[in-house]
Protein backbone atom coordinates (compact mmCIF):
# COMPACT_ATOMS: atom_id res chain seq x y z
CA UNK A 1 0.00 0.00 0.00
CA UNK A 2 1.35 3.43 -0.95
CA UNK A 3 1.20 6.61 1.09
CA UNK A 4 -1.63 7.92 -1.07
CA UNK A 5 -3.58 4.67 -0.98
CA UNK A 6 -3.38 4.53 2.82
CA UNK A 7 -4.67 8.06 3.26
CA UNK A 8 -7.42 7.66 0.66
CA UNK A 9 -8.54 4.41 2.29
CA UNK A 10 -8.72 6.11 5.68
CA UNK A 11 -10.55 9.12 4.25
CA UNK A 12 -13.10 6.87 2.56
CA UNK A 13 -14.33 5.89 6.02
CA UNK A 14 -15.87 9.32 6.65
CA UNK A 15 -17.83 11.92 4.72
CA UNK A 16 -16.77 14.71 7.06
CA UNK A 17 -14.31 17.02 5.26
CA UNK A 18 -12.65 18.19 8.50
CA UNK A 19 -12.08 14.58 9.53
CA UNK A 20 -10.59 13.81 6.12
CA UNK A 21 -8.10 16.64 6.66
CA UNK A 22 -7.36 15.32 10.15
CA UNK A 23 -6.65 11.84 8.79
CA UNK A 24 -4.07 13.28 6.40
CA UNK A 25 -2.56 15.28 9.28
CA UNK A 26 -2.44 12.10 11.38
CA UNK A 27 -0.58 10.23 8.64
CA UNK A 28 1.96 13.01 8.13
CA UNK A 29 2.62 13.42 11.84
CA UNK A 30 2.89 9.68 12.38
CA UNK A 31 5.55 9.40 9.67
CA UNK A 32 7.24 12.60 10.92
CA UNK A 33 7.22 14.15 7.46
CA UNK A 34 5.80 17.41 6.11
CA UNK A 35 3.11 18.01 3.51
CA UNK A 36 5.64 18.56 0.72
CA UNK A 37 7.38 15.27 1.43
CA UNK A 38 4.04 13.49 1.45
CA UNK A 39 2.95 14.87 -1.91
CA UNK A 40 6.34 14.19 -3.48
CA UNK A 41 6.19 10.57 -2.30
CA UNK A 42 2.59 9.57 -2.94
CA UNK A 43 3.70 6.29 -4.53
CA UNK A 44 6.15 5.42 -1.75
CA UNK A 45 5.30 2.06 -0.17
CA UNK A 46 4.15 2.06 3.44
CA UNK A 47 5.54 -0.85 5.44
CA UNK A 48 3.08 -3.26 7.05
CA UNK A 49 3.87 -2.29 10.64
CA UNK A 50 3.29 1.40 9.98
CA UNK A 51 0.15 0.66 7.99
CA UNK A 52 -1.25 -1.41 10.85
CA UNK A 53 -0.39 1.30 13.37
CA UNK A 54 -1.92 4.05 11.23
CA UNK A 55 -5.24 2.28 10.77
CA UNK A 56 -5.36 1.39 14.45
CA UNK A 57 -5.18 5.12 15.19
CA UNK A 58 -7.67 5.88 12.42
CA UNK A 59 -10.18 3.63 14.16
CA UNK A 60 -9.55 5.31 17.51
CA UNK A 61 -10.18 8.67 15.88
CA UNK A 62 -13.29 7.75 13.90
CA UNK A 63 -14.87 5.21 16.25
CA UNK A 64 -13.73 6.32 19.70
CA UNK A 65 -13.57 10.04 18.78
CA UNK A 66 -10.13 10.51 20.29
CA UNK A 67 -8.58 13.70 18.86
CA UNK A 68 -5.69 13.09 16.47
CA UNK A 69 -3.48 15.37 18.57
CA UNK A 70 -3.90 13.07 21.56
CA UNK A 71 -3.18 10.05 19.37
CA UNK A 72 0.22 11.39 18.27
CA UNK A 73 0.92 13.19 21.55
CA UNK A 74 1.49 16.67 20.19
CA UNK A 75 -0.04 19.69 18.53
CA UNK A 76 1.22 22.96 17.05
CA UNK A 77 0.84 26.50 18.31
CA UNK A 78 2.38 29.63 16.84
CA UNK A 79 4.49 27.43 14.57
CA UNK A 80 5.96 25.39 17.42
CA UNK A 81 5.34 21.82 18.54
CA UNK A 82 3.82 21.24 21.98
CA UNK A 83 3.34 18.02 23.89
CA UNK A 84 -0.34 17.31 24.67
CA UNK A 85 -2.38 14.61 26.34
CA UNK A 86 -5.94 14.23 27.57
CA UNK A 87 -5.21 16.22 30.73
CA UNK A 88 -5.08 19.46 28.75
CA UNK A 89 -7.00 21.30 26.08
CA UNK A 90 -5.59 21.04 22.59
CA UNK A 91 -4.08 24.40 21.52
CA UNK A 92 -6.27 26.13 18.93
CA UNK A 93 -5.69 28.72 16.23
CA UNK A 94 -8.12 31.15 17.89
CA UNK A 95 -5.77 31.38 20.85
CA UNK A 96 -2.88 32.31 18.56
CA UNK A 97 -4.73 35.56 17.85
CA UNK A 98 -5.00 36.20 21.59
CA UNK A 99 -1.24 35.87 21.85
CA UNK A 100 -0.59 37.98 18.75
CA UNK A 101 -2.81 40.81 20.00
CA UNK A 102 -1.22 40.66 23.44
CA UNK A 103 2.26 40.86 21.94
CA UNK A 104 1.24 44.00 20.04
CA UNK A 105 -0.27 45.56 23.17
CA UNK A 106 2.84 44.79 25.22
CA UNK A 107 5.16 46.29 22.61
CA UNK A 108 3.02 49.43 22.38
CA UNK A 109 2.47 49.89 26.10
CA UNK A 110 5.75 48.81 27.65
CA UNK A 111 8.20 49.46 24.80
CA UNK A 112 11.47 47.77 25.79
CA UNK A 113 10.70 47.39 29.48
CA UNK A 114 11.19 43.91 30.97
CA UNK A 115 7.77 42.94 32.27
CA UNK A 116 6.21 40.29 34.48
CA UNK A 117 3.46 38.14 32.92
CA UNK A 118 1.05 35.60 34.44
CA UNK A 119 -0.63 32.92 32.31
CA UNK A 120 -3.61 31.63 34.31
CA UNK A 121 -5.17 28.21 33.62
CA UNK A 122 -2.15 27.49 31.47
CA UNK A 123 -2.94 23.91 30.38
CA UNK A 124 -0.17 22.94 27.96
CA UNK A 125 1.64 26.18 28.73
CA UNK A 126 1.50 27.21 25.08
CA UNK A 127 0.39 30.80 25.77
CA UNK A 128 3.01 31.57 28.39
CA UNK A 129 5.77 29.71 26.56
CA UNK A 130 5.02 31.55 23.32
CA UNK A 131 5.05 34.95 25.02
CA UNK A 132 8.34 34.07 26.70
CA UNK A 133 9.89 33.01 23.40
CA UNK A 134 8.58 36.01 21.46
CA UNK A 135 9.27 38.75 24.02
CA UNK A 136 11.59 37.29 26.70
CA UNK A 137 9.29 38.45 29.50
CA UNK A 138 9.47 37.20 33.08
CA UNK A 139 6.83 34.47 32.92
CA UNK A 140 4.75 32.66 35.51
CA UNK A 141 2.29 29.96 34.48
CA UNK A 142 -0.28 28.39 36.78
CA UNK A 143 -3.03 25.81 36.77
CA UNK A 144 -5.17 24.07 39.37
CA UNK A 145 -4.48 20.67 37.77
CA UNK A 146 -1.22 18.95 38.67
CA UNK A 147 -1.62 16.69 35.64
CA UNK A 148 -1.94 19.72 33.37
CA UNK A 149 1.15 21.23 34.99
CA UNK A 150 3.06 18.02 34.23
CA UNK A 151 2.29 18.65 30.56
CA UNK A 152 3.23 22.32 30.83
CA UNK A 153 6.47 21.39 32.58
CA UNK A 154 7.41 19.05 29.74
CA UNK A 155 6.81 21.84 27.25
CA UNK A 156 8.81 24.35 29.27
CA UNK A 157 11.70 21.87 29.39
CA UNK A 158 11.31 21.07 25.69
CA UNK A 159 11.79 24.73 24.84
CA UNK A 160 14.55 25.10 27.47
CA UNK A 161 12.99 28.08 29.23
CA UNK A 162 13.19 29.66 32.67
CA UNK A 163 9.52 29.90 33.65
CA UNK A 164 7.99 29.84 37.12
CA UNK A 165 5.36 27.07 37.38
CA UNK A 166 2.79 27.25 40.19
CA UNK A 167 -0.12 25.02 41.15
CA UNK A 168 -2.87 27.44 42.04
CA UNK A 169 -6.65 27.82 42.04
CA UNK A 170 -6.63 31.18 40.26
CA UNK A 171 -4.69 33.52 42.59
CA UNK A 172 -4.67 31.18 45.59
CA UNK A 173 -0.91 30.53 45.55
CA UNK A 174 0.18 33.59 43.58
CA UNK A 175 2.29 36.11 45.49
CA UNK A 176 3.79 38.39 42.83
CA UNK A 177 2.43 41.36 40.90
CA UNK A 178 2.22 41.44 37.12
CA UNK A 179 2.15 43.81 34.19
CA UNK A 180 0.08 41.39 32.13
CA UNK A 181 -2.38 38.67 33.10
CA UNK A 182 -3.50 36.50 30.21
CA UNK A 183 -5.98 33.64 30.29
CA UNK A 184 -8.00 31.35 28.07
CA UNK A 185 -10.03 29.92 30.95
CA UNK A 186 -13.00 27.54 30.88
CA UNK A 187 -15.95 29.42 29.37
CA UNK A 188 -18.58 26.93 28.20
CA UNK A 189 -21.92 26.98 30.11
CA UNK A 190 -22.49 23.67 31.88
CA UNK A 191 -25.75 23.12 29.99
CA UNK A 192 -24.21 23.56 26.53
CA UNK A 193 -23.54 20.56 24.32
CA UNK A 194 -20.16 20.36 22.60
CA UNK A 195 -18.85 18.26 19.75
CA UNK A 196 -18.19 14.61 20.58
CA UNK A 197 -14.45 15.02 20.04
CA UNK A 198 -14.31 18.07 22.31
CA UNK A 199 -15.95 15.88 24.95
CA UNK A 200 -12.67 13.93 25.10
CA UNK A 201 -10.91 17.01 26.45
CA UNK A 202 -10.91 17.61 30.24
CA UNK A 203 -14.25 19.00 31.40
CA UNK A 204 -12.55 21.13 34.06
CA UNK A 205 -10.86 23.07 31.25
CA UNK A 206 -14.12 23.54 29.33
CA UNK A 207 -17.03 24.34 31.64
CA UNK A 208 -17.51 27.37 33.87
CA UNK A 209 -20.86 27.66 35.61
CA UNK A 210 -24.39 28.25 34.35
CA UNK A 211 -23.47 31.08 31.98
CA UNK A 212 -19.84 30.13 31.35
CA UNK A 213 -18.61 33.23 33.17
CA UNK A 214 -17.51 31.92 36.57
CA UNK A 215 -13.82 31.82 35.60
CA UNK A 216 -13.80 35.48 34.54
CA UNK A 217 -15.63 36.55 37.69
CA UNK A 218 -13.10 34.69 39.85
CA UNK A 219 -10.18 36.30 38.04
CA UNK A 220 -11.52 39.85 37.86
CA UNK A 221 -12.73 40.12 41.47
CA UNK A 222 -9.18 39.62 42.78
CA UNK A 223 -7.00 40.74 39.87
CA UNK A 224 -6.27 44.28 41.11
CA UNK A 225 -4.25 42.92 44.03
CA UNK A 226 -1.91 41.20 41.57
CA UNK A 227 -1.45 43.97 39.00
CA UNK A 228 1.19 46.64 38.61
CA UNK A 229 0.26 50.09 37.34
CA UNK A 230 -0.77 50.38 33.69
CA UNK A 231 -1.34 46.64 33.47
CA UNK A 232 -3.15 44.62 30.81
CA UNK A 233 -5.60 41.75 31.26
CA UNK A 234 -6.14 39.64 28.13
CA UNK A 235 -8.99 37.13 27.79
CA UNK A 236 -10.24 34.70 25.21
CA UNK A 237 -13.95 33.93 25.60
CA UNK A 238 -17.00 32.50 23.89
CA UNK A 239 -18.33 34.25 20.78
CA UNK A 240 -21.58 35.14 22.57
CA UNK A 241 -19.97 36.43 25.79
CA UNK A 242 -18.70 39.80 24.54
CA UNK A 243 -21.32 41.97 26.27
CA UNK A 244 -21.17 39.99 29.51
CA UNK A 245 -17.37 40.29 29.58
CA UNK A 246 -17.58 44.03 28.97
CA UNK A 247 -19.97 44.45 31.91
CA UNK A 248 -17.79 42.31 34.17
CA UNK A 249 -14.68 44.24 33.17
CA UNK A 250 -16.33 47.60 33.84
CA UNK A 251 -17.69 46.36 37.17
CA UNK A 252 -14.20 45.63 38.46
CA UNK A 253 -12.16 48.11 36.37
CA UNK A 254 -14.54 51.02 35.80
CA UNK A 255 -11.84 53.42 34.59
CA UNK A 256 -10.07 50.96 32.32
CA UNK A 257 -10.07 51.04 28.54
CA UNK A 258 -11.84 47.94 27.21
CA UNK A 259 -10.86 46.69 23.77
CA UNK A 260 -12.82 43.83 22.21
CA UNK A 261 -11.84 42.04 19.01
CA UNK A 262 -13.08 39.35 16.66
CA UNK A 263 -11.31 36.18 15.57
CA UNK A 264 -10.54 35.22 11.98
CA UNK A 265 -14.05 33.79 11.63
CA UNK A 266 -15.44 37.25 12.50
CA UNK A 267 -16.70 36.03 15.88
CA UNK A 268 -16.35 38.09 19.06
CA UNK A 269 -13.55 36.26 20.86
CA UNK A 270 -11.18 38.54 22.80
CA UNK A 271 -11.42 41.18 25.53
CA UNK A 272 -8.47 43.32 26.63
CA UNK A 273 -8.62 45.42 29.79
CA UNK A 274 -6.11 48.27 29.68
CA UNK A 275 -5.57 49.73 33.14
CA UNK A 276 -3.95 52.86 34.49
CA UNK A 277 -3.19 56.49 33.82
CA UNK A 278 -1.68 55.87 30.38
CA UNK A 279 -5.24 55.75 29.05
CA UNK A 280 -5.90 59.38 29.96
Amino acid sequence: MTYEQAVLKAQSLTNDLDKKHSLLWLFIELLEIDHSTYYMNLNENLNDDMSHHYFKLVNKYLDDLIPVQYLVGHSYFYGRKFYVNDNTLIPRSETEMLVLDTIDLIKERFLNKKINVLDLATGTGCIGITLKLELNVDMTISDISEKALDVARKNVNKHDLDIKIIKSDWFGNINDKFDVIIANPPYIPISQDVMDIVNKEPSSALYSGIHGLDSYQEILKDAKKYLNENAIIAFEHGYDQKDALYKLAKKHFKDALIIQKKDLANLDRYTYIICGDKNE
